[in-house]
């Protein structure tokens, strides 16, 4: 079952240049598909457009940017822009990037858990053991300055899978973490989304990182979808120059 689909979806910037009004397509008749209960990822380079299309479903465009054309559906029925913002924050949820500008330094983990959770303290506590937290209890009672960078990348996701959003969108969780901690990181998002049961738009660049954690995956570039598939069809047998050269194969 599609949770969430764009169809034909143009996104397009405000030019700023005076002698030529108009406007500068982002992504263009981007066509992609959010299964419910599984993890669809959209793989490509720093300005491929990965981001705009996240935040476009999150209603987070800045002012100047806006959908031009293409429809979005929701459990199969259409919804504007208004509509997406309400979702925002109650059945759609958005990570950024940086994880400790998203936490507030002065509010323990614990109060900022539970402004949102629908988990009492007992799942709760389950949860963050589940993250790895191997003193949950600990991790509640402190503030993002007393954590790593890790640890808090896990507060966020924990306080995402503690709303319980119907999708839940993590755009590049890893970028700020050591390469050797992105793999386990990306572990532990498909094993809360296989327990919890939760749809998940994850963003990367990396084709190899999210291999094992992905069930389906749209390869853009410069604002288009070049191409498609399992991560199988992807690693094994890419059909796109781009694709072959981002999936680092190892054979």
């Amino acid at each position: 079952m599609v949770l969430l689909s764009a169809q034909n979806l143009t996104v397009s910037v405000e030019s700023e240049t005076p002698n030529a009004p108009g406007s500068i397509p982002l992504l263009q008749n981007v066509t992609i598909d959010i299964r419910k209960n599984k993890v669809t990822c959209i793989i490509g380079e720093s300005g491929s457009g990965k981001t705009i299309f996240s935040k476009t479903i999150a209603a987070l465009l800045p002012e100047n940017v806006f959908i031009e054309q293409g429809d979005i559906l929701y459990q199969g029925q259409s919804i504007d822009y208004s509509m997406l913002k309400k979702s925002r924050g109650r059945r759609i949820f958005y990570t950024p990037q940086n994880a400790a500008a998203s936490l507030n330094p002065a509010l323990k983990i614990n109060r900022q858990v539970n402004e949102s959770s629908k988990l009492d303290q007992a799942q709760l506590l389950d949860l963050l053991s589940d993250l790895d937290f191997r003193d949950p209890e600990r991790i509640l009672n402190s503030y993002p300055f007393q954590l790593s960078g890790g640890e808090n990348q896990r507060c966020l996701l924990a306080m995402a899978v503690a709303l319980q959003p119907e999708l839940l969108i993590l755009d590049e969780p890893t970028s700020a973490l050591d390469h050797h901690l992105q793999e386990g990181f990306i572990e532990l998002i498909k094993k809360i989304q296989q327990r919890f049961g939760l749809t998940i738009l994850l963003i990367t660049h990396n084709l190899s990182l999210v291999r094992n954690a992905a069930d389906y995956i749209y390869i853009i570039l410069n604002g288009e979808i070049l191409e498609e598939g399992t991560p199988r069809d992807l690693l094994t047998c890419p059909r796109h120059a781009y694709t072959r050269e981002i999936a680092d194969i190892t054979r």
